[in-house]
C-alpha cells in the first residue's frame, strides 16, 4: 500500500488480493488516510488482482466515513470484474470509480505509483 496526500485529495494505491485475510489492515489503513475529516480519498486499484466480499466491505465502509466527514471516495482503475460486482450489488453509487485519474472526480494533484511495482 502507498499513500500519496496533497490535500484535500488523499490517494492510496492498493495491489494484490483485498480478502478475508488482507481486509481488516486495508480497513485501518483507509481509515487513517480519512481521518481528518473533509478528505477526498481516491483508492488506485489498477493493481488489484482479486477482490472477495471483505474487501467490498471494506470499501463501502470506507465510504461511508469520508462522507460523515464531509469527504468522499473513489476508485481508479479497478478491473472489469470490479465494476461488474459494484453493478450487480448497486454499489457503482456509493463507490464512483473512473478509469483514468483526469476523469472529473479526481481533483488535480500530484500522483505517485509505486515505482517498484511492475507489470
Amino acid at each position: 500500500m502507498t499513500v500519496v496526500s496533497d490535500p484535500p485529495s488523499v490517494t492510496v494505491v492498493l495491489d494484490g488480493e483485498i480478502d478475508i485475510a488482507t481486509a481488516p489492515a486495508i480497513r485501518r489503513f483507509l481509515m487513517a488516510a480519512i481521518s481528518g475529516g473533509n478528505v477526498h480519498l481516491v483508492v488506485d486499484m489498477s493493481g488489484v488482482t482479486f477482490i472477495g466480499a471483505a474487501g467490498i466491505g471494506v470499501l463501502v465502509a470506507a465510504a461511508k466515513r469520508a462522507r460523515h466527514g464531509g469527504g468522499s471516495l473513489s476508485l481508479l482503475a479497478p478491473s472489469p470484474q470490479v465494476l461488474l460486482l459494484l453493478d450487480v450489488f448497486h454499489l457503482d453509487a456509493i463507490l464512483p470509480a473512473a478509469q483514468h485519474s483526469l476523469d472529473p472526480f479526481v481533483a488535480p494533484r500530484k500522483y505517485l505509483r509505486d515505482s517498484a511495482r511492475s507489470r
